[in-house]
This record gives C-alpha cells, structure tokens and sequence, in this order.
C-alpha cells in the first residue's frame, strides 16, 4: 500500500541573510512510498542555486536516507525576493542537507497509508500570460511590469519604456495603437489532496506555471530601498490551502520563462504594497483551485503505481559564451564597444529593427559574466567544453508523469510534452536539479528580447534537449507497461 507524508522547513539561519525576513522562506516536502519505490520531492522559496550545488545536495540527502539519488527533486519556485546563486553554496548547502535530512528521516518513520483526490483546472488567461510579443518593425519584446489590461483583461501595452529597450523610444506607428500580448500561456492549475484512513487531510499539491516577482514590483519603479525576503504568491496560495484545507501545501511551478502573472504596477513603491499583491494573487489562485476541486475532484488512480528517474543531456552553448574565465576583462571592453554602436546608431536615425538588435547585442554581452558567475556557475571544465550537461527528472505516478526540466524553459516545453507523452497526464515543472538560466527556442533568439540574451543556449539547443529526452522518455515509458 502505498504511504506519504508532508513536512516543511524553515531555510532561516542557513545563509547571511542581506535585508530582513517579510515573511520566513521554506523548503516544502513531500514523501512518497509506493510500487517498491521510494520518492523525494522538495520545493525551495530560493530564486536559484547552482546545478553542482543542488546535485550535491540530492546526492547528500540519498546518502543520508537511502533515497535514491535520481529518485530526489531539487525544486526551486524562482521566487525573486529570495537567496540564489552565489549565496547557495559550501556549508549554506551542507547545512541545508543536514536540516533536510533531519525532517526526512522522521516523514520516513511517520509516512502512512492515504487516499488522492485530484482536480485538473483549466484557468485560461485569469491570472497569467505570455510577456514576450514580436513588435511590427522593431522585433521581439519582453515586458516584466507595467503591463496595462483592456476592459476584458486583456494585457496590452503602448509602452516602449517597459520593453527593456534601454531607454530607447523608437518612433513607431504601431505604437499608436494597443499592442496585446496574446501569445500562449500555460493554463492548466492541479490541486492533489491527501488524506489519511481517518479521513484527515495530510497535505496538498498544487502546480500552476508564472514568475514569483510580485514581491520585488518596486523595483522595476526605480526604487531600491525596500527589499525584504518574502516567498511571493506561490507562498500565500499555498498558506491558504494550509488554512481551508489542512496539512502542508507544497507548490509545484510550471515552466514559466516567458509567463508571468496579471499583477499590479501603478503605487507598487513599497514593501507593504508589493507584499499585499502577491497575497492577492496567491489567495485569489488558491480560491479558485478550492472551488474547483469542491466541484470535480476525482480519486487519483493507481495510486500503488510509481517509477521515477532521471535523464542527463549533455547540450551546446552559443559560441560568444567565453571559452575560459580569463576571457573576463574582455567583456567589458566587448560590453563597452556593443554599447557604442548601439548609441550610435540611435543618434544616426538607424531603422528600428536595426536598433533594437543593437540593444540586444549590448544586453548579451553586459549579461555573461553575471550569467556564469551569479547564476549558473559554469565551471572552466564547461566553459572550455562549450557544453552544459542538464538533467530532467520524471516521475510517473498514478495516471501522471510529472517532468522536471531544466532551467526557466518556455511555456513551448511544456505545450510540447503535453502532445509528445499523450498517454499518461503529463505535468511539467520548472527548475528542477539546479538554475540553467533560460533554454531559449530557436523562435527566441530570432526575435530577441529577454530570452534571447539570457540564455547560454546555442540556437539548435532546444532541438537537441527535445530529440534526447524524446528517445530516453519513451524507453521509460515503455519499460512501464
């Protein structure tokens, strides 16, 4: 018979912390026994560690537990108000281990047999949308805030100032009208409810796909004073599901590279402000996830039925990723050179198209060094190999497989593995094993925009990904009929 349990962990006192607590961030976990097979999934309110620091983790709670190693998910919920990177290494990690060992051991001892119901919701555009937009004579954009709604709710903007374009205004006549941003989203929110013989919930799973940023909206109006860590509406909805439901709620987060939520923008100048929108949002998802499961929750089927494992994919990094950590100094004068013709060409009256691939140019190479020192930590072993091994982590429970993949990938991974894998449920996660910046398409880096220079990715990169874990999924699947 199949047995769980849920836990959560404070991660205060694991790092130095920069600016106060708002509210506490945690690790969230859940326990899984079932089918011979033993499961660890922890979601962490971090923004994002390195790959080798969260494998080594994983590695550390296996040792610890007799978990298997590829059996244990390292989830982070890229929540923007919290520690990442740099911050997330050496003995924050190991302290991070021994604390995580310690609640598993006991979710181990007290893990008991359980029900599963389970509602799949399909929320449309209420409470996301695509941020990216191909812009009519300019090119590919992306807005983080300051987005505006139409009486519908539909998202638009007229802005340029809000499309990363480093102050540049181009003259443009489509920006005399609405330009919406209307590109697909991930729709599809699941809530799983346990519970135990008695009857009692236990825990909660939720899973819906967006940028935790809400609590840092201050930031994009230029104000750098009010900073506090705050685990952002992911946090909210979950503690809200604590509250209706009882248990612990644990947060899955979708793919999400190019989604954010429909948030507030206008008076987001402090903490407080910022803070009360992600509440907002995280209780009116919540809301919503309750309702629906109130009116076509189901029993989880085969719950006894369980595989998990764990895919590496060695792929390609783009050719102007510096081949060594001496190439450092050079970015700078790369940075300063890209920056140049890119003002220069503005004060020439150069076509906008022209410009705007000019800020991009200058964005890449400003962003390389913060890339491999503060967000994925290459190591000159990878730089020099221009590759990035990646892993994914599947786990095929009941009905459904859930897939980790790497990095912030599009809202295009997950509409892909939900038409490949057509004969389970597939749920795609995000950010699973460690931060792999963005996995750009190749419709990415044409356009340009955010994607297109925050990513390592070569421009077949996503193909290769897409081509191995294709091969390696379906043998998966197939051992398990």
């Amino acid at each position: 018979m199949a047995k769980c349990r849920f836990g959560k962990i404070s991660v205060q006192g694991l790092f130095e912390p920069v600016y106060p607590f708002g509210t506490d961030l945690y690790g969230r976990l859940f326990y899984l026994e079932a089918g011979g097979n033993q499961i660890l999934i922890a979601a962490f309110d971090f923004l994002g560690s390195f790959p080798q620091e969260a494998n080594r983790w994983r590695q550390g709670v296996s040792l610890a537990t007799g978990i298997p190693a590829d059996h244990i998910w390292y989830h982070e919920l890229q929540v923007h108000a919290a520690p990442y990177g740099p911050q997330l290494t050496g003995e924050v990690i190991d302290r991070l281990t021994d604390r995580t060992v310690s609640a598993v051991r006991s979710l181990m001892e007290e893990a008991e047999p359980f029900t599963c119901e389970v509602v799949e919701a399909d929320l449309g555009t209420e409470y996301t949308m695509n941020r990216e937009q191909y812009v009519a004579g300019l090119g590919g954009v992306t807005i983080w805030s300051g987005m505006d709604f139409d009486e519908e709710g539909r998202p638009y903007s007229q802005k340029p100032e809000v499309m990363l374009l480093r102050d540049y205004h181009p003259n443009l006549p489509v920006f005399d009208k609405p330009i919406y941003f209307d590109n697909p989203n991930d729709p599809k929110a699941y809530l799983f409810v346990f519970k135990n013989e008695a009857g009692e919930v236990i825990g909660s799973i939720s899973r819906f796909a967006a940028h935790p940023d809400v609590a840092v909206l201050f930031e994009r109006r230029g104000i750098n004073d009010q900073y506090r860590y705050n685990f952002d509406w992911p946090g909210y909805l979950s503690e809200k599901l604590e509250r209706d439901l009882g248990g612990i709620s644990l947060y899955l987060n979708g793919p999400c590279g190019d989604l954010s939520t429909k948030k507030g923008f206008d008076g987001m100048d402090t903490y407080e402000d910022c803070s009360g929108e992600a509440r907002r949002i995280g209780e009116t998802i919540a809301a919503r996830l309750e309702d629906c499961f109130e009116r076509h929750h189901r029993p989880l089927a085969h719950p006894d039925r369980c595989r998990a494992a764990l895919f590496a994919i060695d792929l390609p990094m783009r050719d102007s990723i510096p081949y060594s950590k001496a190439e450092y100094p050079h970015l700078d004068q790369r940075t300063q050179e890209s920056e140049e013709r890119f003002q220069r060409a503005i004060e020439e009256g150069r076509p906008a198209y022209e410009v705007k691939q000019l800020a991009d140019e200058r964005w890449r190479n400003g962003f390389d060094y913060n890339f491999i020192e503060e967000k994925c930590g290459f190591t000159e072993e990878q730089l020099r190999a221009h590759v990035a091994r990646v892993t994914v982590s599947v786990l095929q429970w009941g009905e459904y497989l859930f897939v980790g993949v790497p990095g912030e990938s599009l809202v295009d991974m997950s509409l892909w593995l939900r038409s490949q894998f057509t004969g389970v449920k597939t749920i795609p996660v995000d950010q699973v094993n460690g931060y792999y910046g963005y996995m750009a398409t190749a419709r990415s880096l044409t356009l340009g925009g955010y994607t297109y220079w925050a990513s390592w990715a070569r421009r077949d990169t996503n193909a290769l990904l897409k081509a191995s874990l294709m091969e390696q999924m379906e043998a998966f699947l197939r051992e398990g009929e």
